[in-house]
């Protein structure tokens, strides 16, 4: 707990009570969110509590517009409506429409919805920390969704020099390529289908290899193998310096596989959570962030 600093933002509603804050999704009672937005909370004695909203894509409209007229100070989205959400913004940060996604909603001063993408910032940050240098680097990106659409956007724009993005649907991660391709013109973006033997090539190997796909969310995918190997995502023996990161935490398939193969890098996605949703709590509330408290929050047995 530490003494409360001064902040211009509106932590309370009219009445006095603290103004609703949480993370929708669907599924979402897989979130850890809540332990550390909560424990940020707490370290300035505030008494807003985060919650889990799970949210079915058709009910979106009419939870948001409630939440709305409840006066909330902030959302945190999750799959599978970082995309579909900008379809209800009023307003939005220049990255919100560069990446075409949101994980994080607010109030406008003029009370109109507002979104902002946290996950570009969130991401590079775990990748500064672990060394990777992102200038330069050839990478690959499987899934085509909402997350991935950041993580695209991050690479291209801290300069990275190729991406290719791995999809089920193909046409789905062309699109991709074709939205990001004309922003940045110096990286090679291009798509690839979900079957390596559709796969060209690799005379490049690839630096890193980043899993944005939901496998190993769900608890019956914790002991399934992953359908690629790190040797063919990485197009090399993956014991040189290749980071793979996977985008869901804990001990993934994705992670497993690497590790099978000797890979020396490989990320979880708890950290790049805590950043983003640090990024998410000082948008919310004009609070320094206490991103030590937090992490050690997320890290703590359950």
């Amino acid at each position: 707990m530490t003494q409360l600093p001064e902040t211009t933002k509106r932590l309370y509603r009219a009445d006095g009570t603290p103004r609703p804050v949480g993370v929708i999704g669907y599924p979402v009672s897989h979130s850890r969110s809540p332990q550390f937005q909560n424990a940020a909370f707490e370290y300035y004695n505030l008494p807003h509590r985060y919650e889990k909203w799970e949210v079915a894509p058709e009910d979106l409209a009419a939870f948001l517009l409630e939440m709305k007229n409840q006066d909330f100070l902030g959302l945190n989205v999750t799959i599978p409506h970082k995309e579909s959400v900008l379809d209800h913004l009023e307003t939005g940060t220049p990255e919100v429409g560069d990446v075409g996604a949101a994980n994080t909603l607010f109030l406008h001063e003029d009370q109109y919805m507002a979104g902002h993408n946290t996950d570009v910032g969130g991401f590079l940050q775990v990748l500064k920390e672990e060394g990777c240098e992102v200038a330069g680097i050839r990478a690959m990106v499987l899934g085509a969704g909402g997350a991935a659409r950041a993580i695209i956007y991050a690479l291209a724009k801290a300069g990275a020099i190729e991406i290719s993005i791995a999809n089920r649907t193909i046409e789905r991660a062309a699109e991709l390529c074709d939205v990001f391709a004309e922003q940045f013109p110096n990286c090679h973006i291009f798509p690839l289908p979900f079957d390596s033997a559709g796969w060209p090539p690799n005379r490049n190997p690839r630096n890193l290899i980043v899993n944005t796909t939901s496998f190993g969310l769900k608890p019956e995918d914790k002991d399934k193998p992953f359908p690629f190997t790190a040797w063919q995502l990485s197009g090399h023996h993956p014991d040189r310096m290749t980071y793979f990161f996977d985008l869901v935490y804990g001990d993934t398939p994705f992670l497993k596989q690497a590790r099978s193969e000797k890979a020396q890098h490989m990320i979880d996605g708890t950290s790049m959570l805590v950043y983003q949703g640090a990024l998410s709590f000082e948008l919310w509330t004009g609070l320094p962030a206490p991103r030590e408290v937090m992490l050690a929050a997320v890290q703590a047995p359950q």
